[in-house]
């Protein structure tokens, strides 16, 4: 491939102000303390509001269904998560006990074969909690087990470094993207159909892969949408004929910068990732080869490159 190259040092990059504020540090906090609640135990009758851990098993004409089994489940009372009737019948139940609950599925219920059919679910109860909201002191601070953190005051020193390197990183990806259309203006190459069309396939399958997330899949989507996968490769194909072009000029300055990746930085790479995901380092070898990271990571280098030559100028803030 031919590659003109352009000017990618000493570029100059106006982005927004960007920054966090205390108000950030306390949205975090609550967060966090909405997300960590604290489990009450609770003895006596179940009650709307409640916490139920059940046992369940769901038969029609005497037979058990499919799908219609779990054990220790957690559910609220009074949350309308399973069909009608179901959640109101547990009421008054102690721990320990054992009901038959008698009712019939919707008419309209998505399974066909248990549509308006009656059934008996046997019910186990196990525990009864309820769920409030933790209180923001030391023990809770502790509880995170972040590292490094015993305490409030740790707490938000651990927050406000965190917030520091969102805003870093949102300074860079500014940057970055100005600095980029300046390099792509300036620089001239042809970029092959094989390289667009797999620029496009890697947008598909980030799309899905953020669709899956959501519980969305892929056929939903085009469903929902009214598209069809050819005409959303013909929507993509714009960015990704950009993206293509992109990692060419920047294979191009790896190449004349004689930029490398050593061994030790990948091994480095492979361990965030892990921390990341939770997974070990060797799930994370097969399901990202070394072959397919060791570009990423050379194009990492070439980015903080321009970035480290560019002059960077924020604007000052709005009061």
């Amino acid at each position: 491939m031919d590659i003109v190259l352009g000017n990618y040092k000493g570029l100059k990059a106006n982005i927004p102000y960007i920054a966090y504020t205390e108000e950030d540090v306390n949205s975090q906090i609550a967060t966090l303390l909405s997300g960590n609640p604290v489990r009450e135990q609770k003895t006596g009758p179940l009650a709307m509001g409640d916490t139920a851990v059940i046992d369940y098993e769901g038969f029609k004409d005497g037979v058990a269904f499919e799908g219609g089994k779990a054990e220790k489940y957690p559910l609220g009372i009074g949350s309308g998560s399973f069909i009608p009737g179901f959640e109101e019948q547990l009421v008054g139940m102690e721990i320990g006990e054992d009901r038959d609950i008698n009712l019939s599925f919707p008419e309209q219920y998505h399974a066909p074969e248990l549509a308006g059919k009656a059934v008996v679910f046997k019910v186990k109860l196990h525990e009864i909690y309820n769920e409030k909201e933790a209180e923001l002191n030391d023990e809770f601070a502790a509880s995170l087990n972040f590292p490094e953190v015993q305490s409030v005051e740790d707490l938000k020193k651990y927050i406000n470094e965190y917030l520091e390197y969102q805003v870093e990183a949102r300074k860079a990806d500014a940057a970055r993207e100005k600095l980029y259309d300046q390099i792509l203006e300036s620089s001239s190459c042809l970029v092959s159909p094989q390289a667009v069309e797999t620029a496009v396939n890697m947008q598909l399958q980030q799309m899905a892969a953020s669709f899956a997330q959501q519980g969305v899949a892929m056929e939903q989507y085009l469903q929902m949408t009214g598209k069809t996968m050819d005409s959303l490769k013909d929507e993509l194909k714009p960015v990704a004929q950009k993206q293509a072009k992109l990692e060419a000029v920047l294979d191009e300055i790896i190449r004349v910068e004689n930029i490398t990746v050593s061994d030790e930085e990948m091994d480095e790479q492979y361990e965030l990732i892990s921390q990341k995901y939770g997974q070990p380092v060797d799930v994370v070898k097969q399901v990202l080869p070394k072959a397919q990271l060791k570009p990423d990571l050379l194009r990492m280098k070439a980015s903080q490159l321009i970035i480290d030559a560019a002059e960077i100028i924020m604007e000052e803030s709005v009061k």
